[in-house]
């Protein structure tokens, strides 16, 4: 773990927020997460922000609640994931549990310095999958790209500097069940990804 990550408390919201969890869920990590995964991958995968109940309660990022199982599962079906060999790096756009998991502009920027180490550790990063419109923001200005110029949409493709970035919405509980995101979407995103980060 990062000593800068973990000791960080930049965003004084969500420092508070920590403290009202600690008394509510003491068994729970409730601290910044960092990202996981293949620091090899071709590919790396962003999120918004670590879950209640899920990352912010087990300390890795995707794991533990709906999203993660439902992103994992599309993760085995577009061939991206097994238990031996993932071919991804994963991560978020905001390291901590915002308060009712809605971050503020002003903190994702102030994570933006996390998520910038997460893509320079990348060494042979080809492709970055945003899962929603913050992951999309974020990963634009890592790359000091303007944000009119590549309008976030499920299915795009955005040539970058040295990457290309695909669009997905992300895989919340709410999306899937109003079927704005279905599995199947899911998975061509990921597929075509894959595909994509392969070719030399």
């Amino acid at each position: 773990m990062s000593e800068k990550l973990i000791a960080c408390k930049s965003c004084i919201r969500i420092e508070n927020n920590f403290q009202v969890l600690r008394l509510k869920y003491p068994t729970y990590y409730n601290l910044p997460v960092e990202g996981r995964g293949n620091l090899s991958a071709r590919v790396c995968i962003v999120g918004l922000a670590p879950g209640l109940h899920g990352a912010n309660k087990t300390g890795q990022t995707f794991t533990g609640d709906y999203c993660s199982e439902i992103l994992f599962q599309c993760l085995r079906k577009a061939s991206l994931y097994d238990n031996e060999a993932p071919k991804f790096y994963i991560t978020n756009a905001l390291k901590c549990l915002p308060p009712n998991n809605k971050p503020n502009i002003s903190e994702l920027n102030n994570c933006l310095k996390y998520l910038k180490n997460d893509i320079i550790s990348l060494s042979n990063l080809r492709v970055i999958i945003a899962l929603g419109l913050h992951a999309h923001n974020s990963v634009l200005k890592c790359y000091d790209m303007k944000m009119t110029k590549y309008k976030f949409s499920h299915g795009a493709r955005h040539k970058l500097d040295g990457i290309t970035l695909f669009d997905s919405y992300h895989c919340s509980k709410i999306n899937i069940n109003n079927k704005r995101l279905t599995k199947l979407a899911l998975v061509e995103v990921l597929s075509a990804a894959l595909e994509y980060s392969e070719y030399d």
